[in-house]
């Protein structure tokens, strides 16, 4: 069979010379199309089935490796390489995280090349041979919910496969292995009754995120019984990441899962295979550091200085290893950073450095103090890129109506896919998730600052039903509108605002 092949540059003579550089019939593809950026490279995705890309890296608004994420996101399979005029590290590293086949450099060596679409065409033929889709359930939809996507939209068809109104705890697992022991997970997942679970290929590895239903005790059960412990070769990961009591808490427990599993291999990368987000055999955090984010969420400083110390206190108390306090450490800054997107990267891969660096307790909680302080001393105005700000000048405008994503991105006749990617990307939430934290500041700023009773505030912030607003309130603040009003009403001193 001939595989479908999309090249993204804007440089006309690139896009030519790629095209007549090889004979790709003669390898077994076909040059589906090309685009000039990464907008047009997701729409292009979106109508046809690609199974290779080469892409530029440096693309304006979203770099070619954004570009692939956002497609990966989307749970499309394919494999990918990566050119640029020069080297530089960063984006070495990058590609090689989300799984390239090779980095290219302009002009491109066609031997090189040729060698590179060979080992493609390789990747491909083994995929084909082992995909059994069979009784899976959507991958689109799965990635959303993970994702912190789900909105009105698909909803209700996530509704059909999971029974949302059921009660029940969920962990979200990031299962990592060679590419040749992927079937032997999935069969793993399968004869223990999970179907919940979609895969991406990165390079030579596998990764299969998997969304576990059930509590700690069947969680364990289901970990005993993974068959890769017995092998030989030791070449897998499996992060866990927090349990979490809410199905709308998943994106949490994901996150949470993927932070362990990228810092274990940068920082640690040595010496186990299964990696716990928080909790451990020793001590057991997964509930504070899940209700950090509601903390955030109220926004007040002093409550924020208070669950840190709080959470220190604990670690002291339960004599947790420096290893654990600083992954903890790393943990809780996490979140601040994707809640209040305060730092530029290179003061961001600082703090990294200084928490990766430090082993006592007490410069550790500095680090974070430090760093809410300097939220709230400098409330931060932000400068977004124009699609992005006028996606936010929607939310703005239009808070109180059902927004979602897909209209958003038709009334500015975008591509669905990238700004989603472009969002995230400058924003560090997904459109869902700044929508409704939005809605809850607005929510917060009307209980401080007026006295008008939950069922006007709810009508005002977009809620026909009060009810159901106390509940989103409530879930995201951990507090209930009268609980909040009563303990901030004489005294809240905002963080991060802008």
């Amino acid at each position: 069979m001939n595989y479908n092949v999309l090249l993204v540059d804007d440089e006309y003579m690139i896009v030519n010379g790629l095209k007549r550089i090889i004979s790709w019939e003669a390898e077994g593809f076909s040059i589906k199309g090309t685009a000039r950026n990464a907008k047009e490279a997701l729409t292009l995705m979106e109508m046809e089935s690609i199974d290779l890309v080469i892409t530029d890296i440096t693309m304006p608004e979203m770099t070619g490796l954004e570009f692939i994420e956002a497609a990966q996101n989307e749970a499309k399979q394919f494999e990918f390489m990566i050119l640029s005029g020069y080297q530089k590290f960063d984006f070495l590293k990058g590609g090689l995280q989300l799984g390239a086949i090779n980095y290219l450099m302009k002009p491109v060596d066609k031997l090189e090349l040729l060698k590179s679409v060979r080992k493609a065409k390789k990747r491909l033929d083994n995929r084909n041979q082992q995909e059994t889709r069979n009784g899976l359930y959507s991958e689109i939809l799965l990635s959303q919910w993970v994702n912190g996507e789900i909105d009105k939209d698909n909803f209700e068809e996530l509704n059909q496969l999971v029974d949302t109104a059921e009660k029940s705890d969920w962990t979200v697992l990031l299962v990592e292995v060679t590419r040749e022991k992927k079937a032997q997970v999935v069969k793993w997942l399968e004869e223990q009754q999970q179907s919940l679970f979609f895969s991406r290929n990165l390079g030579d590895k596998s990764v299969l995120v998997h969304i576990f239903k059930g509590g700690k005790y069947q969680l364990n059960q289901l970990l005993t019984a993974n068959p890769l412990q017995t092998d030989e070769d030791d070449s897998w990961l499996i992060s866990v990441g927090e349990t979490v009591s809410d199905w709308e808490d998943v994106p949490d427990s994901y996150e949470k899962a993927n932070q362990t599993l990228q810092r274990y291999k940068f920082y640690e990368a040595t010496g186990k295979n299964l990696l716990y987000s928080v909790f451990s055999d020793d001590f057991d955090l997964s509930a504070d550091i899940i209700n950090f984010n509601k903390t955030l969420m109220v926004g007040d400083f002093t409550t924020i200085e208070t669950t840190i110390a709080e959470i220190f206190t604990k670690t002291q108390k339960i004599g947790a290893r420096p290893e654990d306090v600083r992954h903890i450490t790393f943990m809780l800054f996490m979140d601040i950073y994707r809640r209040f997107n305060h730092l530029d990267e290179g003061e961001y891969q600082q703090v990294l450095d200084d928490i990766n660096h430090s082993s006592n307790a007490d410069k550790l909680r500095e680090i974070l103090s430090t760093t809410v302080k300097q939220i709230t001393r400098e409330k931060i105005a932000y400068d977004y890129s124009e699609n992005v700000q006028k996606v936010i000048d929607k939310i703005r405008t239009d808070y109180t109506s059902e927004l979602t994503l897909k209209c958003v991105a038709q009334s500015l006749h975008l591509n669905v896919m990238y700004l989603g990617q472009l969002f995230k990307k400058e924003t560090k939430k997904s459109f869902s998730q700044y929508l409704n934290q939005y809605r809850m500041k607005k929510a917060q700023n009307l209980l401080l600052y007026t006295d008008d009773n939950v069922n006007e505030i709810a009508d005002k912030i977009g809620f026909n039903n009060s009810t159901y607003f106390s509940q989103i309130f409530k879930k995201m603040n951990d507090l209930t509108p009268k609980e909040f009003r009563e303990k901030y009403k004489h005294h809240y001193d905002s963080v991060g605002e802008e």
